[in-house]
């Protein structure tokens, strides 16, 4: 395990060097975004109920309750649309309905909760109401299991798929955790490359490098936050690749590191740009359209936005990382 553990971190700190590249290259622009106030916000840092320490997922119901992964507490919490809480569960440890740094979250059709553990290599499936039921995977490369599991979602035909980030992969199961299928594989594309091929195609067809978030849009299809070459990757259920969008830098449509992910009933994507601060708007292919935020701890801004989610009322909730909190703002009526 500790050898595990300063593997993960000197790839961490060589991608961080990168990232700081990356940062250098785009710093000495002035981004001008469009402010929008959030219809509410809620959260602080602490330990206590409606308190977070450092969010890191989130997942709306068909009820339009949300849950929220609280990685650093290391336990769920759920609310009202609206921010009240209402329950949590969860502590640290490797215990069934424990969790070290719980990284994703999805719920299926019945209303269960899917947690994906970033440090101990598993989902873990809850009733509504954090009844432990089951869990599946373990540290490693083989099908089945994981290296650092960040991103989960079902489809309509209730299939699971999560974004296996240090395998450079996704895994596609089913509701019972039966492994169905992989595609992905190990492609950085560098940062220089990405700058100056934005909106172009910057690596090979469906290859990834560290994948974190993947949403589900219009007909099932699968959208990949393929974090570390800053772009969208599009699949359909079957892993056959479609078409990527983004690129790094600064402007509209480019990421510097794309992250959180998700779609509305119309198609419309939002995306999570975490090192930009912002919320990236988008249609079903991939053309930009919208953004708002900034870093900051204000109203509409953000410190290192991690995930996204909406509601059928048109809301969006955005996990406010660095700010401990949640926000929510009302999609643009058409």
């Amino acid at each position: 395990m500790a050898d595990r553990a300063r593997e993960k971190m000197k790839i961490f700190y060589s991608f961080t060097l990168a990232l700081l590249f990356a940062a250098t290259v785009t710093s000495c622009a002035h981004v001008s975004l469009h402010e929008r106030a959030p219809l509410s916000s809620w959260g602080s840092q602490g330990a206590g109920p409606g308190q977070f320490n450092e969010p890191f997922a989130i997942a709306v119901d068909a009820s339009g309750k949300v849950y929220v992964a609280d990685a650093r507490n290391q336990r769920i919490q759920k609310f009202s649309g609206d921010g009240q809480f209402i329950r949590q569960w969860g502590e640290q440890g490797d215990a069934p309905g424990q969790f070290e740094r719980p990284s994703g979250l999805a719920v299926d059709g019945e209303g269960n909760i899917f947690v994906a553990d970033y440090e101990l290599d598993r989902i873990q499936k809850f009733t509504p109401d954090g009844e432990y039921l089951m869990q599946w995977g373990s540290p490693g490369k083989n099908a089945g299991q994981f290296n650092s599991p960040t991103g989960i979602v079902i489809d309509s035909r209730q299939n699971i798929f999560v974004t296996d980030t240090y395998n450079h992969r996704v895994q596609k199961f089913d509701l019972q955790g039966n492994f169905i299928r992989e595609w992905g594989k190990y492609n950085p594309v560098s940062v220089i490359r990405s700058f100056f091929s934005f909106l172009m195609s910057p690596g090979g067809e469906g290859d990834l490098n560290y994948p974190t978030r993947i949403a589900v849009g219009l007909n099932d299809t699968l959208y990949v936050s393929d974090a570390y070459n800053n772009r969208v990757v599009v699949y359909s259920t079957a892993g056959e690749f479609l078409y990527q969008f983004g690129g790094i830098g600064f402007l509209g449509g480019s990421f510097r590191v794309s992250s959180g992910i998700a779609s509305d009933k119309k198609g419309n994507l939002y995306v999570a740009d975490f090192y930009n601060h912002r919320i990236q708007v988008f249609t079903a292919d991939g053309y930009f359209f919208d953004e708002w935020g900034g870093k900051g701890e204000g109203p509409g801004q953000f410190d290192g936005p991690t995930d996204v989610a909406v509601n059928d009322d048109g809301h969006i909730y955005v996990v406010d990382w660095g700010n401990h909190r949640i926000q929510t703002f009302q999609a643009k009526r058409e």
